[in-house]
């Protein structure tokens, strides 16, 4: 059975590259070159793959954090002020939450109908 999803086709030509790889190293050390210089290509590709992980957790990281950073902009910017008194301001009109509950209030008083 043949499977066609991504990660199989991904895995396939991964292990197409790596035994074509391998069979270039094979080549170059018969030619006589040095086995440090054979293995650089195969070191510089652990790197970019290995780096290449490394961003995406950093950029990753970072949408996470601003995700947070927007989340308390939004928490902070949403509440109110739940304080009705306050020492500047009286209450002059109708509150429908005033200290001696709803109602209209003249300079801190309620005034009953």
């Amino acid at each position: 059975m043949k499977q066609n999803t991504l990660g199989y086709r991904l895995g396939l030509q991964t292990r197409r590259f790596i035994g074509w790889f391998s069979v270039q190293e094979n080549k170059l050390q018969q030619r006589g070159v040095p086995d440090w210089l054979v293995k650089i290509p195969r070191y510089l590709l652990i790197v970019a793959v290995i780096g290449l992980l490394l961003i995406g957790t950093f950029y990753l990281a970072l949408f996470l954090a601003l995700m947070v950073f927007i989340a308390c902009c939004f928490s902070v910017l949403g509440r109110k002020n739940t304080s009705i008194n306050s020492s500047d301001e009286s209450l002059n009109g109708y509150h429908s939450s005033g200290p001696e509950g709803p109602g209209f209030y003249y300079e801190d008083s309620r005034i009953d109908d």
